[in-house]
């Protein structure tokens, strides 16, 4: 064997290449991070044997100090990337507390030609050709070096980051560069020639729109309203699209890129793209399958219906190359889509359906394939599909190309797709509690509950006080755990692989209901609040808020599939009826039951009074409580003994988390029922905050509380299959030339 011979492994339809850096599956690049792909070679090579955490660290690490964590990081993106829970091939074994062993079987094959991959995946004969030219004479080798350097320089070089995009160099990898660092920019979108960005600054009382030169940096204001977001660049980049709300603004509006005044282009909505020749506009229908197209003044031309559609559009964008839209939806189930349609309502296509989270949908330059971000756990993952006219099940797969991503909901790319624009957005959540100001304390005085970087939500006060039930873990996994309202170690409750969430305590605090995805298809779940085997207890299909209440009775409230009403079940009988007598005037949210159980506190968006409302079981009855002024929301809590007020939190929205949007500007007021002055109980000194719960007296309350910074990041490369697509063109190109070269001489 030549000792310059270069190993590659081959496992399941995978090759290993580490000299070349280079993980293919089915022939096709798979983009992984320096560090897992280390991570993977040591493995791989030590194919059958335990691999030590210590070894992994030393080898993979050697010039860093990290925690196990970010080994224990690595691999669960390895699996990720390997396909091992889509797939059910099952690659890596994890040896608990010692390390990791490769269980896959492992082909060692050794390249004694050192040709590039490029070249390996050339036909033999074109190989053979190339070989018959520079065997001829010196006066052919002239041409072909002539004709090489021709081809590195159509191949080319990528310029900085802060300048346009450059053809892709050979062997590129995606690389990262981090834009903004105030800690507080998101939403972003970038520019068609990709010289520039535009993002949101989370500043209170008015967020921000900012444009800024990716060439000095310098960031210049151009729009301003309590809420905003959803933005896009026009293809001429003059003017900019901004979904707003609040300080009299409500809708998409047309925003110029040095500022001025904006021109609302469609009222009460929220996504809208731009047509390829940049003189029309798409809306899409926040509640309903239904697209408005608009000029840049904002006159309607016409309205399509998407009958395939029938629920809430959350992404939409226009492709220059075949003119297709294609839309992100969800349907009433909680399943999440992606469509494409033509603008004239033609050709409704389904071209991905998944239980998990897909954020956001664009067109590749050349329209063969989209790419759609999908969350996956905390993480979010960054995937091409290709697009064709060929049934669903006979596409190929899609492709990772970005993962582990710790992004928010949008990205956006060039027009050439060579740059991505995204929000690194890392968070977790603790547990504070409020010791609110009573008999000898004139202050609230806060107590910080838990510790560490999970993610702790949905906390609930036990019925006497003294526990609190919450999970920990994000989608698609998470358990309820409990722990002494005062702190202490949780203890985990439940044990399920899938996401189980929403725990509300029985009045008797013996039980817990909760939410979970166990067996496919979220439902109402009950388990003993000292544990035991958890059963399921609904048969009706829940929304996607996971919205759950249990009456001072036996009854269980959820929030049924649509978000329309919330269906009353029986737990033991499984009898189901509705709440609302007509929900059909909005939705119904966050049920707060009085101690009597006669009436229910909801937060009803209910036209033309959205708000806090009290609905009265025994009379049948409805009535506004308290009016939110918009953006605000108004959340119940719970209810002082006697009934007669009930403490709720009133808020800015925050910013969305995985499937829950956190609260800003936060205070606790107590209402009372007959009137009387609204008195401000306390105000949480936090920046975000999700659920708060709070002991039957009143005295104390419990609130989770978000820690987070968000940047704008840059990614060039982030496609290798950009590069592999050109270099093939341009090589298939340059050995036609050859071909015709050696038949001459």
């Amino acid at each position: 064997m030549n000792r310059d011979a270069r190993p590659s492994y081959e496992f399941g339809p995978f090759r290993l290449d580490p000299s070349e850096h280079l993980l293919l599956k089915h022939g096709q690049p798979v983009v992984l991070t320096p560090k897992v792909f280390q991570v993977l070679r040591v493995l791989v090579q030590n194919a059958g044997h335990l691999v030590e955490k210590d070894r992994l660290l030393s080898e993979v690490w050697a010039d860093s100090f990290v925690e196990e964590g970010a080994l224990s990081r690595s691999v669960s993106i390895l699996r990720k990337a390997l396909g091992e829970r889509t797939s059910g091939e099952h690659y890596i074994q994890t040896v608990p507390t010692l390390g990791y062993r490769f269980v896959a079987p492992v082909i060692s094959r050794f390249d004694e030609s050192r040709r590039s991959p490029g070249l390996e995946s050339s036909t033999p004969s074109v190989v053979e050709s190339r070989r018959g030219v520079f065997s001829r004479a010196a006066a052919v080798v002239g041409l072909v070096l002539t004709i090489g350097g021709l081809a590195y320089t159509a191949l080319g070089r990528r310029g900085p980051v802060t300048g346009a995009v450059q053809p892709t160099p050979s062997n590129a990898v995606a690389e990262h560069r981090q834009v903004t660092f105030a800690g507080k920019e998101g939403a972003p979108t970038i520019s068609a020639d990709g010289r520039r960005i535009a993002y949101v600054s989370y500043e209170n009382p008015e967020r921000k729109v900012m444009v800024q030169e990716l060439s000095d940096g310098q960031p210049l204001t151009v729009f301003s309203a309590p809420e905003v977001g959803h933005l896009r660049w026009s293809p001429d980049g003059s003017d900019l699209l901004v979904w707003a709300r609040g300080s009299g603004k409500n809708g998409v509006y047309k925003v110029p890129l040095l500022g001025g005044t904006p021109v609302l282009i469609k009222d009460g909505q929220y996504v809208a793209c731009w047509s390829p020749d940049g003189s029309t506009i798409a809306v899409g229908s926040y509640l309903a399958g239904k697209v408005w197209f608009l000029d840049r003044l904002g006159h309607e031309q016409r309205a399509v219906s998407l009958h395939a559609i029938p629920w809430s559009i959350w992404d939409i964008d226009w492709s220059p190359r075949n003119g297709l839209l294609t839309i992100v939806s969800d349907d009433p189930q909680g399943r999440f889509t992606i469509w494409t349609v033509r603008p004239d309502g033609r050709d409704q296509t389904k071209i991905l359906s998944e239980d998990r989270e897909i954020l956001s949908a664009r067109w590749a330059p050349d329209a063969a394939a989209l790419y759609y971000s999908h969350r996956v756990n905390q993480t979010v993952s960054l995937f091409r599909i290709p697009v064709q006219s060929a049934p669903a099940s006979s596409r190929p797969a899609a492709m990772s190309l970005l993962t582990g991503l710790e992004s928010a909901r949008a990205f956006a790319l060039s027009a050439d797709g060579t740059r991505l624009v995204y929000a690194r957005v890392p968070y977790h959540t603790n547990l504070w509690m409020l010791d609110a100001p009573g008999t000898g304390q004139e202050r609230s005085e806060w107590k910080q509950l838990t510790n560490g970087t999970s993610l702790i939500e949905g906390p609930r006060i036990s019925p006497d006080g003294r526990s609190i039930v919450f999970s920990i873990g994000h989608d698609p996994v998470a358990n309820l755990h409990t722990m002494p309202v005062a702190g202490g170690s949780p203890k985990q409750l439940t044990f399920l692989d899938s996401f189980n969430v929403g725990g509300v305590w029985s009045a008797d605090g013996k039980q817990i209901a909760f939410v979970s995805t166990q067996g496919g298809r979220p439902r109402v779940w009950t388990i003993g609040a000292d544990g035991g085997t958890p059963r399921p207890v609904s048969s009706g299909d829940l929304s996607s808020s996971f919205d759950v209440a249990w009456s001072p009775g036996s009854r269980i409230l959820y929030r049924r599939a649509g978000n329309r009403d919330f269906y009353s079940l029986d737990p033991e009988t499984g009898n189901e009826r509705l709440l609302a007598q007509d929900s059909s005037v909005g939705w119904l949210s966050r049920p707060a039951y009085s101690r009597d159980g006669q009436k229910i506190a909801v937060l009803w968006n209910r036209r033309p009074s959205r708000g806090l409302w009290i609905l009265d079981t025994k009379e049948r009855s409805e009535r506004l409580l308290y009016k939110s002024p918009a953006p605000s929301h108004i959340i119940p809590i719970g209810w002082t003994g006697d009934g007669g007020s009930l403490y709720a939190v009133e808020a800015q929205p925050g910013k969305t988390r995985g499937r829950r949007e956190t609260l800003r500007d936060a205070k606790i007021l107590m209402l009372p029922l007959n009137g009387a002055e609204v008195k401000t109980v306390a105000s949480l000194p936090f920046e975000e905050v999700g659920g708060v719960s709070m002991t039957p007296d009143g005295r104390r309350f419990v609130a989770t509380v978000y820690y987070s910074r968000s940047d704008i990041w840059i990614v060039d490369n982030f496609d290798v299959t950009i590069e592999h697509r050109t270099q093939n063109a341009e090589l298939r190109t340059l050995f036609s030339v050859l071909f015709v070269l050696r038949s001459a001489f």
